[in-house]
């Protein structure tokens, strides 16, 4: 693992993550730190920013942990994931988190990036379009809602108020008129009267020049205009008044006759329902008298079957009875009956005299198929042993084969993403030791893949050796046991001792499941105590006492307030 915290830690440092060069492996990570590189990932993956560092206060960490571990979740990963995958960190858990957000980091830089313009006027609409499209995400509030008009961004702030805008005022200004011809007044435009923007102040400046750029005529009389659009939007009204009038009459007339068709539109369309109601009730009943009429026609029915069936063979016993009566009432057929009966009997004793003849070697092959049949499930439950053996070497090398695969996607992305001032000899170095390690590795498993097909080897032949032996025996004795009461008992004995040696195989068997489950548990008990739940548990103690002292201060600001 050694290998791919190294890979983890390069990416961290080209993601131009805060790590020291004095750490050399994913232990040395705290919480600030898992954080920080997590941002980092996140950031480069999702073109969003993360804070950095986790805040001073508890509620604040958790949140951040547990926003951090959502995005995770969201990008796809499937292991456990929460707050205390981040707060208390492990080993094993960081570096499979790390693993999977640095896959997840874009292979390439975009490469059609636009050069970025260095003018002034580009600096500013760049800014203005971000300040605009940040306003845009956010939800719009009103510019008088607004404390003097000032709107935040995440650059700054925008303010968009009237506060501080002046009344409309103007102050008659002297502008020279370019069209005059006099001398004299030219002269008293240029020594005598005073610049524009010196004639009256700034807030009443633009004002009066817009309003002395307006053309007005010479017997220009404000009031009498006022009152002219008066009169006339007087008489518009009257007029719209006694148009409208003749109509409103004849609306009313027609909405009188609307209202009684509706009427009698509304009585028939309850007459209606009411006879659709009770249509509707008479149906239901009727359904329910059919229904009960079919059940009961459903049971005469199969009492009508019963009765058939019992009739049938009553018929049949009456047929029967009279034919045995008709051939009793004769002699000879009783003669006959009796000498049909006698061959029968005698024709059974003959059988019974010719059978141990012929069980005798049906009893033979019988045991023959047997102790080939034995042979035949030992060799099936060998090939299905070995089946699951190799199935198991299929999964661990399956296994194997995953994690060498992220190692060479992870290699990959690093070899992608290293800068061009490193050396051709790191990467030959290291892409040594790892081949090195992989062929060690590949080795091991050889020898051991190798060992336990030695020891099924051995395991069959012993087992192979063991059935032939007792069915060898099984046979010699079974030939004498019919003879000698020795050989009998020999024979119990050797079934007894069949008996007991399967007995003490799977005693054997059942040892070495058990070794392998203990060889199982130990790995578990050793994985567990990797996991430094000690230190994790005094870092929630410490977390859930602060916790405690926040929650006190809450309570007694609330309190004082």
């Amino acid at each position: 693992m050694e290998e791919v915290d190294k890979i983890i830690l390069d990416s961290l440092r080209n993601l131009e993550c805060n790590i020291d060069d004095e750490i050399e492996n994913l232990k040395q990570f705290d919480a600030d730190m898992v954080t920080s590189a997590v941002s980092s990932c996140l950031e480069a993956i999702l073109h969003t920013s993360f804070p950095k560092k986790l805040p001073p206060s508890m509620s604040a960490k958790l949140n951040l942990a547990t926003t951090l571990a959502e995005q995770i979740k969201d990008l796809g990963f499937r292991g456990d994931m929460g707050y205390q995958t981040i707060l208390y960190c492990n080993v094993e858990e960081v570096r499979r988190t790390l693993m999977f957000l640095i896959e997840r980091l874009p292979r390439e830089p975009i490469k059609t990036n636009t050069v970025e313009q260095l003018g002034y006027v580009p600096r500013i609409v760049k800014s203005l379009e971000e300040n605009i499209k940040d306003s845009l995400s956010k939800t719009w509030v009103p510019s008088c809602v607004l404390k003097q008009g000032v709107r935040k961004t995440s650059n700054g702030y925008i303010v968009n108020s009237l506060g501080g805008s002046c009344s409309l005022r103007t102050r008659q200004i002297e502008i020279p008129n370019s069209q005059v011809q006099n001398e004299d007044l030219k002269d008293y435009w240029i020594y005598v009267v005073p610049d524009v923007t010196k004639q009256c102040p700034a807030s009443k400046l633009i004002p009066s020049l817009l309003y002395n750029d307006n053309r007005f005529p010479q017997n220009f009389n404000l009031k009498h205009v006022i009152k002219k659009a008066d009169v006339l939007s007087l008489q518009t009204i009257e007029s719209d008044i006694n148009i409208t009038r003749p109509i409103e009459v004849n609306k009313d007339n027609n909405h009188n006759a609307n209202v009684d068709e509706i009427e009698t539109e509304e009585n028939k369309i309850t007459k209606l329902t009411a006879e659709l109601e009770e249509k509707k009730q008479k149906y239901i009943v009727m359904q329910e008298k059919i229904k009960t009429q079919e059940d009961l026609l459903k049971e005469l029915v199969r009492t009508k079957n019963l009765e058939q069936d019992n009739l049938q063979e009553i018929l049949a016993n009456v047929k029967l009875k009279t034919k045995i009566q008709t051939v009793l009432e004769k002699e000879e057929n009783l003669a006959k009956l009796n000498n049909m009966i006698a061959k029968a009997t005698d024709r059974l004793e003959e059988l019974a005299r010719q059978w141990p003849e012929i069980q005798q070697p049906l009893l033979q092959q019988y045991m023959s198929l047997k102790s080939t049949l034995t042979s035949e499930e030992t060799k099936h439950q060998e090939q299905k042993m070995k089946v699951e053996n190799l199935k198991r070497i299929e999964a661990n090398l399956q296994d194997d084969l995953k994690i060498k695969k992220e190692l060479n996607q992870n290699l990959r992305q690093q070899c992608q993403q290293l800068n061009k001032t490193n050396t051709r000899a790191m990467y030959t170095r290291r892409i040594l030791e790892i081949i090195g390690n992989i062929n060690k590795q590949n080795n091991d498993i050889e020898k051991v893949l190798k060992d336990t097909r030695e020891i099924q080897k051995e395991i069959k032949n012993l087992t192979g050796q063991v059935d032939r032996s007792f069915t060898l025996a099984d046979e010699l004795i079974f030939y004498d046991a019919k003879s000698e009461e020795t050989a009998r008992r020999s024979y119990k004995l050797l079934a007894f001792l069949r008996d007991e040696f399967n007995l003490i195989l799977k005693t054997l068997e059942d040892l070495g499941v058990l070794e392998r489950e203990c060889r199982n548990l130990e790995e578990q008990i050793e994985m567990e105590k990797a996991k430094d739940i000690n230190i994790k548990l005094d870092r929630i103690t410490s977390d859930l006492k602060q916790i405690q002292k926040e929650t006190d201060m809450l309570r007694k600001q609330s309190m004082k307030s």
